[in-house]
């Protein structure tokens, strides 16, 4: 069973925090880093049974040169029971495998993220509740 959590975007400037929330009239719910990711992640709540916006901050890494440094729409997030459930299905049914070796702790969740191989481009992460 899986539902859409959020959708992730990489921004390079704090100050467009404050813009992004006034375009999606909403706030911040919670915020945290990922060392593993080197990014501060914003999660904005956009309306009531909406799934939320994560606003990614990187210091560094990987993350800082995604779309050749300009940022944008990095991924959708899909909620699921189990990570190691999908982790399973995807090796048994299509050969790959999750991103990650073991999940990521991401405050109050744990990610891990479908290699953008298999959907020809877009980057899918799935959320467990912590």
């Amino acid at each position: 069973m899986t539902k859409l959590h959020h959708i992730g975007i990489i921004i390079h400037d704090r100050e467009l925090v404050d813009i992004w929330l006034a375009l999606l009239n909403g706030e911040i719910e919670r915020e945290y880093y990922v060392s593993e990711y080197q990014a501060n992640c914003i999660f904005c709540s956009t309306g009531e049974g909406s799934p939320a916006i994560e606003l990614i901050l990187p210091s560094g890494g990987v993350l800082q040169k995604f779309n050749r440094g300009l940022g944008g729409i990095h991924h959708i997030a899909l909620e699921v029971d189990s990570i190691d459930a999908v982790r399973n299905t995807i090796k048994t049914e299509y050969a790959f495998d999750l991103l990650e070796k073991d999940h990521v702790n991401a405050g109050p969740i744990l990610i891990n993220f479908l290699p953008p191989l298999l959907t020809r481009g877009v980057i899918i992460e799935y959320v467990q509740r912590n």
